[in-house]
């Protein structure tokens, strides 16, 4: 990702952390890779703690979750491999702006096990979606990553 991409994403980021709080509760569905399931599960209580809004997270095969999403089916936030979140991004189905990396896995090659989160371009809680993927890039989420066999990107 370029710098200036990244820092117009940070700078919308910050800006969703804040409204994340002020917008009622909403369910903010995450699509994501099996391998970061059991980190959403562990950063859930704190993302409902922060926020007020619930988690559901739908965990598939990179390539089905791929293809739900290519179908139209609705989600807030995908967890995948960049490669494949800036491909949903060049079919208008997810920010292109939005993609942050996250995580990786250190047991595979560097590019082969890296996994970014970005916004669904038709996210019905876009808003909270932003704040989530803010509390998944942060210092805390890299600590709970460690305890799952995986690393900060």
């Amino acid at each position: 990702m370029h710098t200036t991409a990244f820092l117009r994403s940070a700078a919308l980021l910050a800006i969703g952390w804040g409204l994340g709080f002020a917008a009622a509760a909403a369910d903010v569905t995450v699509f994501a890779a099996p391998a970061l399931k059991p980190v959403l599960a562990a950063m859930a209580p704190v993302f409902e703690k922060r926020t007020g809004n619930k988690m559901v997270v739908i965990s598939a095969p990179v390539d089905a979750v791929a293809q739900r999403i290519r179908a139209g089916e609705t989600f807030d936030l995908a967890v995948l491999p960049p490669a494949l979140l800036e491909a949903l991004g060049s079919d208008g189905a997810v920010s292109d702006g939005s993609i942050i990396a996250v995580a990786r896995d250190p047991a595979v090659p560097r590019s082969a096990g890296m996994y970014a989160a970005a916004v669904s371009t038709t996210a019905s809680n876009s808003q909270p979606a932003l704040s989530l993927l803010i509390l998944l890039a942060s210092e805390e989420t890299q600590a709970v990553l460690k305890g799952h066999g995986l690393a900060a990107p």
